[in-house]
């Protein structure tokens, strides 16, 4: 549940896992491919034996104890940089004002006139449905 982030990844197009998940290549409109890791603090290369059985203690103790809220907290907490979580935030603002906008005017139509009847915002995104 890592975040990456950089100047240059403000338009990737694609992504694709790798065959073994280790890797997620991303493509964008500068026509560059990528090639990042899955898990950002993952080690690349071969682990020690000793490496192997600390990271293999680690996930037991995580999976052992993930009733906890605590562990639970901390497993579902990732750092999005500032900017991102921003601009998730206005782009949610704005959604929200979309739809109570929409939603008043169906509302608040004249009697007869024609009603646009509301649809959720996933529904609007469906093109056609094929039978």
């Amino acid at each position: 549940r890592e975040v990456y982030h950089a100047k240059r990844m403000q338009r990737v197009f694609c992504t694709r896992f790798s065959m073994d998940g280790t890797y997620v290549l991303t493509g964008s409109d500068d026509m560059n491919v990528r090639c990042w890791k899955a898990e950002a603090s993952a080690k690349l290369g071969t682990l020690l034996p000793r490496e192997k059985r600390k990271k293999q203690y680690q996930e037991a103790l995580k999976e052992r104890f993930k009733h906890m809220p605590e562990i639970s907290r901390i497993a579902r907490n990732h750092h999005v940089p500032k900017a991102i979580h921003k601009a998730q935030k206005l782009r949610r603002v704005m959604t929200d004002s979309e739809t109570r906008k929409k939603k008043k005017r169906v509302a608040h139509s004249a009697p007869g006139a024609e009603k646009k009847e509301f649809k959720p915002a996933r529904k609007n995104r469906i093109v056609a449905e094929v039978e």
